[in-house]
């Protein structure tokens, strides 16, 4: 019997979130590093947006203000980030990482990829091309439905 097109992507939005969803053993951190998942998304965030404002952070993390503005919090007293002015307006309050914050994400970064390379290697040839062609097609698929 041949599925549907809804039921496949049903299947793979389950299988995605078998792979990298909070209950799949998969989102991890070191476990001398004290932060929370929450933490380390924003510092991830921070890094790739640079010096991001407060309410960019929150649109990218998807947090109301006062959430993110508690993590903020939080990451500031543990000396991972800093708030500074934003120089061309006062009132604006952009966020940066510290040395302490670079090298948590990174280590968190080199953690996280330490356990996909793990799944990847138990993969034969066949099936790492496989999965490899149907990741670009998603990239692919991501770039064109991004905003530009």
């Amino acid at each position: 019997m041949t599925r549907s097109r809804e039921e496949l992507m049903t299947s793979v939005e389950e299988s995605l979130e078998r792979v990298f969803g909070p209950r799949s053993g998969r989102r991890h951190r070191p476990a001398d590093l004290e932060l929370t998942l929450g933490q380390l998304d924003c510092l991830h965030a921070i890094s790739r947006l640079g010096a991001p404002s407060m309410s960019d952070l929150s649109r990218e993390l998807g947090l109301q203000p006062s959430s993110l503005t508690g993590i903020i919090d939080k990451l500031v007293a543990a000396g991972k980030v800093e708030r500074r002015d934003d120089p061309a307006d006062r009132r604006v309050v952009r966020v940066v990482l510290t040395a302490q914050g670079r090298r948590d994400r990174d280590r968190h970064r080199r953690h996280r990829r330490r356990r996909l390379r793990k799944l990847l290697a138990s993969l034969d040839d066949a099936e790492l091309g496989d999965l490899h062609r149907a990741l670009a097609t998603l990239a692919e698929a991501a770039e064109r439905a991004s905003p530009q």
